[in-house]
């Protein structure tokens, strides 16, 4: 009997022995090929502020600019350039009679939003009305000093009656109670070198960084002036490459393809400059620079995000940091969307001429531009 058994024993030994290594090598092909990890994003869609925008009627409706202000009580003062009011049907679409004006507030408290505007001939109007025959404001960025709203307002004229026929003629600061958010005054501001100042707006310790663009050229260039920290109104100084001068002619520019508006923020001892990528015309890539400075020299760009919406007809631009919502290492960032030749399509569709957000990951994208450095 052993005699007859050992080939049986022999043989099973052989294949259970094949099996652990066929089971062994399976194995071992598992843990030397994991999945490969997904990159974290630099920035994902912000749904809950998209759908707070998605308004059908009782004031705002629709627009661009999208600025903002955090105020002293917790609320926030977005400011709009032109924007459409009314109602919105079920289908999206919009009456071609629904009133359309130069500029307006949204003051968000929690998750309500409060429409002003003005009204002139009983009929709604500009919050801030047309400074003279022809012309129109568009709001800047704007801040908060002694006790005061100050808002930056670009004024503009339409040279031919077509898209995009308009040009800037002039800059102005506009002065706002708190907490009524009621106008006290409007006076000039420094513009007599042809650069849009107020385009965004950075405050430190010790100054107020007003940034402006270059918009008459391409491609557009990013300029900054200064005053002293609170002291918007007085007097300001001028970079000029590489000093301060109290001469407005001799600013230089700072970076070169940026967006008509960009944003600058600060994180830590880096400073962070959002704009589309101003390099082409029409670009659908909002990019970022970095810099240990707030005159530069910037490093990148780095493309933060791809906007969807856009095509050959649709156009993503000027996007605006919103630092009062930062949270986790993210900021949130808004852009806008327009139609770019066809205005009627506002009207058939609502849902283009509103504002997208998206949350930047600073964790993130600082560590790219510090792996670019190496």
């Amino acid at each position: 009997m052993r005699t007859n058994d050992t080939p049986r024993r022999r043989l099973f030994s052989v294949v259970w022995l094949a099996a652990l290594l066929l089971l062994g090598l399976g194995a071992c092909t598992v843990r030397t090929a994991p999945p490969p990890t997904p990159p974290t994003p630099l920035a994902e869609p912000a749904p809950e502020f998209d759908r707070l925008f998605q308004r059908t009627g009782d004031g705002w409706t629709g627009g661009d600019g999208t600025l903002s202000v955090a105020l002293p009580d917790g609320r926030t003062a977005w400011l709009f350039g032109d924007t459409l009011l009314g109602t919105v049907a079920p289908d999206q679409t919009r009456s071609e009679h629904t009133p359309f004006i130069h500029n307006s507030l949204v003051v968000q408290n929690g998750l309500a939003l409060e429409t002003r505007h003005g009204l002139h001939g009983g009929l709604p109007g500009a919050f801030f009305a047309n400074p003279s025959e022809g012309e129109w404001f568009w709001p800047g960025d704007g801040t908060v000093q002694a006790g005061r709203l100050q808002l930056f307002l670009h004024r503009f004229r339409l040279d031919a009656p077509e898209l995009w026929a308009w040009r800037w003629t002039g800059t102005a600061l506009a002065t706002l109670s708190l907490p009524g958010l009621k106008l006290i005054a409007t006076t000039p501001a420094p513009s007599d070198n042809d650069i849009l100042y107020g385009v965004c707006i950075l405050e430190t310790e010790t100054h107020t960084y007003i940034y402006g663009t270059q918009d008459q050229q391409q491609p557009k260039e990013a300029h900054v002036a200064r005053a002293a920290a609170g002291h918007l109104q007085a007097a300001w100084r001028y970079f000029d490459g590489r000093k301060w001068s109290d001469q407005s002619q001799a600013s230089a520019p700072i970076l070169t393809g940026v967006s008509t508006q960009y944003t600058v923020i600060q994180v830590r001892q880096d400073f962070y400059l959002f704009s589309m990528d101003g390099r082409v015309p029409f670009s659908d890539r909002i990019v970022a620079y970095r810099s240990r400075a707030p005159t530069g020299p910037w490093q990148g760009p780095q493309t933060v995000y791809q906007a969807p919406e856009a095509n050959t007809q649709i156009a993503a631009y000027n996007p605006f940091a919103h630092t009062q919502f930062s949270a986790r290492g993210q900021v949130l960032v808004s852009y806008n969307v327009n139609h770019i030749s066809d205005p009627d399509a506002l009207f058939r569709d609502a849902t283009i001429y509103r504002p997208r957000f998206i949350r930047v990951n600073l964790i993130e994208l600082e560590r790219r531009f510090r792996t670019q450095e190496k």
